[in-house]
């Protein structure tokens, strides 16, 4: 028998030898690595997101029109909390609905002040 290689030769040793087995060690209760669980928290991160800007948006859509126009321009304005009570203030007592109209126009600010 002639062999053309060293690796013919050792195949044909290891063929002669028997059959291959191949032993594995026990399982050790992880076996697709954790990759179904990480996927699953994954996901339930991902829908708590999701419920969170819901609400939140649900949130936003009960407010008034008027009172998110308030926030946002003494937000623009950069308005102390103490101006922004005061405004409410002024507004409540002169009996407007929103403050935002306060914000607009100044002759409003002193006919709610009462100076006008």
């Amino acid at each position: 028998m002639s062999f053309g290689s060293a690796t013919d030769w050792m195949v044909v040793m290891i063929a002669q030898a028997g059959p291959t087995e191949l032993f594995l060690p026990e399982s050790s209760g992880v076996e697709d690595g954790g990759s179904g669980a990480l996927m699953l928290w994954g996901l339930g991160v991902f829908a708590i997101i999701i419920g969170t800007v819901w609400v939140r948006a649900m949130g936003q859509r009960r407010i008034d029109p008027r009172e998110l126009a308030f926030r946002a321009l003494s937000r623009k304005l950069r308005l102390s909390h103490k101006q922004i009570a005061s405004l409410r203030a002024m507004s409540a007592s002169s009996g407007l609905g929103s403050p935002v109209g306060l914000l607009l126009s100044p002759s409003a600010i002193l006919a709610a002040n009462g100076t006008e």
